[in-house]
């Protein structure tokens, strides 16, 4: 194993992630859509664990395969946050859709064509995140602004490189993500009530 605090942290933010997945997918409508993102975000760190701990050669092979297939997870994650902030702002269904698929497709394209960087799944998915985060305070859900709020606190600290707690900056930002996850799947039952 290759980075273990990376690996370990991702294996146990998936586990967290298709947990919570798990528990809403029966809920229909919004909860389901919330189901969409927490799995979506289970493979992808289930994927990045993968490509951390034993893939760790993302030009070539298996590893370009791997951290490919991670992104595209991450840009799944993506299309369901916008279509859940859709939904809070009472938008046409078909306008949320068309804003979540192409985005993911432009983003497949971007990955599959030009980079392979963290960074532009990373960077597609500020917009739906900010929407989301707007369509929670719109709401009153503070326990979802505080979530994402977090999440983009985690963000930062993993762009800029900051370590903490004995672990590497990767897996400092897969602890803060798993205390923002926690925050989000704590606001669901009052945005899907809502």
């Amino acid at each position: 194993m290759q980075e273990p605090d990376v690996t370990l942290t991702d294996f146990a933010l998936a586990a967290l992630a298709f947990g919570f997945a798990g528990a809403l997918a029966a809920d229909g409508g919004v909860a389901a859509l919330f189901a969409g993102v927490f799995a979506a975000l289970g493979l992808a760190a289930f994927l990045g664990a993968l490509s951390h701990g034993w893939f760790t050669d993302r030009g070539h092979g298996a590893g370009a395969a791997i951290w490919l297939a991670t992104m595209l997870a991450m840009g799944l994650a993506s299309a369901f946050l916008w279509l859940i902030a859709a939904r809070l702002f009472g938008l046409a269904p078909w306008l949320g859709a068309a804003v979540a698929w192409g985005q993911l497709a432009l983003l497949a394209g971007l990955a599959i064509f030009v980079t392979r960087n963290f960074f532009l799944a990373s960077g597609f998915s500020l917009p739906p995140t900010l929407a989301l985060l707007a369509g929670f305070a719109w709401g009153g859900h503070w326990l979802g602004v505080a979530g994402l709020g977090l999440a983009l606190a985690g963000a930062v600290q993993q762009a800029l490189g900051i370590r903490g707690l004995g672990l590497s900056h990767n897996a400092l930002y897969h602890v803060i993500q798993a205390a923002a996850f926690v925050l989000v799947f704590l606001a669901v039952p009052a945005v899907a009530g809502g």
